[in-house]
């Protein structure tokens, strides 16, 4: 405990955390506060049980905001409970309406005719294939989409006929306050997968899977966690190229990519670049079931 009150007690330099510091900073951030309002009251306990209101849970908050602010006057602390129960409650609210929220066969035509000639994924840019439209908007039946034949070895996408499909994505998940059309876009089935319900990029494993590859010239012996990926992706939209690039997800398909091949592909060595600025443009690409063995071997190695 003392190392940990050392430790604790310094500022982290900027330095250490690389371009992505506001990512990692804001996330943390988010988490602490999201674990502090689930320890005093768990949304969870009220969404199954519609009959509870906020009343029932600023009761229950309260009890808890006088055992830890005891010291503090009791209208400050009534005013502290109504904005931890209005928070709980947006997430109950949330959380109740899981599931419930599906894009209609408008709504999808909508989001096709916003996207210009070359509809793309808005968090990679990838842009979708006609028959990949077409399935989309059930234009017509039957429609089969192949597996690619090279796939990206950093971020597998086109393993599964779902990875180069169109899904409906919601920008921020409903469970954490998305909804409303302006929340939906258009996504690739991996990253919509990859991403999940998550938010932050702590939800992911804080460890870079295991597995040796050849990226280059070099051997690695780690691949980018896929959240690690889509969350970068999502919050940079635009190449990283440290001369300035106009490329972005609306008009170019962008990749991840560690900076520094003597470090590890975690988020602090982790950057997004345009197909024309890519350091591993001629490499990244291989068969698509070597990319399936060595994905599957990351699998095994992280368990």
């Amino acid at each position: 405990m003392s190392d940990l009150l050392t430790i604790s007690a310094n500022a982290f330099p900027d330095e250490l955390l690389c371009r992505n510091d506001t990512v990692l900073r804001a996330d943390i951030f988010a988490l602490w506060f999201r674990w502090f309002t689930e320890g005093l009251c768990n949304p969870l306990h009220y969404v199954r049980d519609e009959t509870k209101t906020i009343v029932d849970i600023m009761a229950d908050t309260f009890s808890r905001v006088n055992l830890i602010f005891s010291h503090e006057p009791e209208p400050e602390r009534m005013k502290l409970t109504e904005q931890l129960a209005i928070h709980i409650m947006a997430e109950v609210t949330r959380q109740r309406q899981l599931g419930r929220t599906h894009a209609t066969l408008a709504e999808k035509q909508e989001l096709i005719d916003d996207s210009g000639d070359k509809p793309r994924c808005w968090i990679c840019g990838f842009a979708f294939g006609k028959d990949a439209i077409d399935r989309f908007l059930k234009k017509r039946s039957g429609i089969l989409l192949d597996p690619l034949e090279f796939v990206d070895i950093l971020m597998p996408r086109g393993l599964s006929s779902r990875d180069i499909s169109i899904e409906v994505e919601h920008k921020l998940p409903v469970a954490s306050g998305g909804g409303g059309k302006d929340n939906l876009a258009l996504a690739c089935g991996w990253c919509n997968k990859s991403k999940g319900a998550r938010t932050s990029i702590y939800d992911a494993d804080a460890r870079a899977p295991r597995c040796s590859y050849t990226l280059g010239p070099h051997t690695w012996h780690e691949l980018p966690h896929p959240f690690w990926t889509v969350r970068l992706l999502a919050t940079r939209g635009k190449c990283e190229f440290h001369s300035g690039c106009s490329a972005d997800v609306t008009n170019a398909e962008l990749f991840i990519a560690p900076s520094d091949h003597r470090g590890s592909p975690n988020p602090c060595n982790l950057h997004v670049f345009c197909g024309q600025h890519d350091p591993y443009a001629t490499h990244r690409f291989y068969g698509r079931e070597v990319v399936r063995r060595i994905w599957d071997d990351r699998a095994r190695a992280s368990t």
